[in-house]
């Protein structure tokens, strides 16, 4: 055992893909250099700015998410995703990890070392499964395995991912999910089987087995929900390693470079009239998300739908810089359409938020105090929608009709009902008083080895 005299060495490892995979690690690993610990961040070049800024070391992931990957199918689920975008991710993330073990081993022959292992970064698996050990090291260092998104239970006591259904554990139910798992064992067991043969060529000497969605869910000592336990659904079967810190706390807004738009001051000066007075307007915003940007999906139906409104303002950003609308598309009075813009600068002004259901977007709606309209169109955000609407913080729309009645309906139901403002801000403060950076130190205190 290391004789632990300093702070164990930390080596963050991320996915290299898109920001909601890098930004949970990035603010914890901010307030930990603040904190006293040496950190080593594996994550994509674009990162490399920052994550010096904070004081960390920054080592690259060559990876690119999405080059040479297969085309993006018009139906998306999770098994595909994590077999064609994931998989592919896998021998470099694994190398570039085990190069920064024995690296820090070399500079640090003494100090224990722990791997803070973003759920989807590629570089842990092979090691678990029985891959040689970095060189340095008799035994694989703790590891904290940091989730990104929804939980899956293992048990089978949550409708089955992607389904969409309910969370309603009647045994009728229950008997239903379980048939619909059945349904899907053989596009598991062939995804279970990729990822397999790509351990093995890292030089895994034993199987992954169990059911493949829950495989990542397995990784490290500890595994890390940045969220509630009231955002997900209950666990049936008690799962000790399995802890929820609070979903992190808003980034200040002096630290996201914000420079207000022309239009800004239309939002500022409804926000400032009195809460009765006629002239207030509700504040929507819509966002088609960043990972499915076919606006035809939600953002125009949702524009349409609230077309005419003269009590609201709608401002709807299509997900990307330098993204144009359609010039086809007739954008309505009251809405103010824009490629690109940061949700925590909006969403204290919003009434209500219309969006795909991403899980990120969803946990900064419930940290400003946001209530939503979702409309998930795939595995993910799917079920991300199912959580917040059974967590009393949404009306969800997936795969329903969205025409302009539907959607119109919706936002009114929000907007009407009073209990999906007070419930998001009930949990609003739950979150903020499980101080999740604070819970985030002392887990990684759990794990440091003592003289």
């Amino acid at each position: 055992m290391a004789i632990q005299t300093e702070k164990p060495i930390l080596v963050v490892a991320t996915f290299n893909g898109p920001g909601g995979h890098t930004a949970g690690l990035l603010q914890i690993s901010e307030h930990l250099v603040t904190r006293g610990f040496r950190i080593y961040f594996i994550a994509g070049p674009a990162l490399k700015k920052r994550i010096e800024d904070m004081g960390a070391e920054f080592v690259e992931d060559p990876f690119r998410f999405g080059v040479g990957t297969k085309p993006l199918p018009k139906q998306i689920d999770g098994v595909w995703a994590l077999v064609n975008y994931f998989g592919p991710s896998v021998p470099t993330a694994h190398r570039v990890l085990r190069e920064t073990l024995e690296r820090v081993r070399r500079d640090h022959p003494r100090r224990q070392v722990i791997i803070l292992h973003g759920i989807m970064s590629g570089g842990l698996g092979p090691f678990v499964f029985g891959a040689p050990l970095p060189k340095g090291y008799s035994s694989l260092p703790k590891a904290i395995n940091f989730h990104t998104t929804i939980y899956i239970p293992p048990d089978g006591t949550a409708p089955p991912f992607g389904s969409g259904l309910p969370y309603d554990p009647t045994p009728e139910n229950r008997a239903l999910w379980r048939a619909l798992s059945t349904q899907k064992e053989p596009v598991m067991a062939e995804a279970l089987d990729q990822f397999n043969k790509l351990y093995k060529a890292l030089g895994a000497t034993r199987p992954a087995e169990g059911p493949f969605l829950n495989l990542f869910q397995t990784y490290g000592d500890v595994s890390v929900m940045a969220t509630s336990p009231s955002q997900e659904y209950p666990l049936a079967t008690p799962t000790p390693r399995l802890r929820f810190i609070g979903v992190l706390p808003l980034t200040p807004l002096d630290d996201c470079g914000f420079v207000p738009p022309p239009w800004w001051s239309v939002i500022t000066a409804n926000a400032a009239l009195p809460s009765r007075s006629p002239a207030k307007k509700k504040l929507v915003f819509v966002t088609q998300g960043s990972s499915h940007p076919n606006h035809n999906e939600l953002l125009i139906p949702a524009i349409q739908s609230l077309a005419g409104r003269q009590g609201l303002i709608v401002v709807a950003t299509l997900g990307a810089r330098g993204a144009q609308l359609d010039g086809s598309i007739a954008v309505p009075d009251n809405a103010i359409v824009i490629d690109y813009f940061p949700y925590d600068v909006l969403l204290p002004y919003a009434d209500v938020l219309i969006s795909n259901g991403g899980y990120h977007g969803v946990m900064h709606c419930v940290m400003n105090g946001v209530p939503m309209v979702l409309a998930g169109t795939h595995g993910e955000n799917i079920e991300s929608s199912a959580r917040a609407e059974w967590a009393g913080v949404a009306v969800n729309m997936s795969g329903k009709q969205l025409d302009r009645t539907a959607m119109a309906a919706a936002v009114d139901k929000v907007l009407a009902d009073e209990g999906y403002k007070r419930r998001v801000m009930e949990l609003k403060e739950e979150n903020e008083a499980m101080n999740p950076l604070a819970r985030m130190e002392r887990i990684i205190d759990e794990l440091t080895e003592r003289e």
